[in-house]
């Protein structure tokens, strides 16, 4: 089990990650970039959407057991 501050870190990066790739398909999309490349880009942010909520649920629960 991970602590609650190496959660919170891993969070953190995981959401500016989220930020960035956000940036990038809204880039790609301006710049009129292949859709294949776009939709994986957009799985991608997905992927880490997804995983960016499992830790913010294991962070409640920590804080519940606190």
């Amino acid at each position: 089990m991970s602590t609650k501050q190496s959660l919170i870190n891993h969070l953190a990066t995981l959401m500016d990650r989220h930020r960035a790739l956000d940036k990038k398909v809204a880039d790609d999309y301006n710049n009129r970039v292949n859709d294949s490349i776009i939709q994986q880009e957009k799985f991608d942010k997905l992927a880490l959407k997804q995983e960016i909520a499992a830790i913010q649920i294991e962070i409640g629960m920590i804080q519940k057991q606190a």
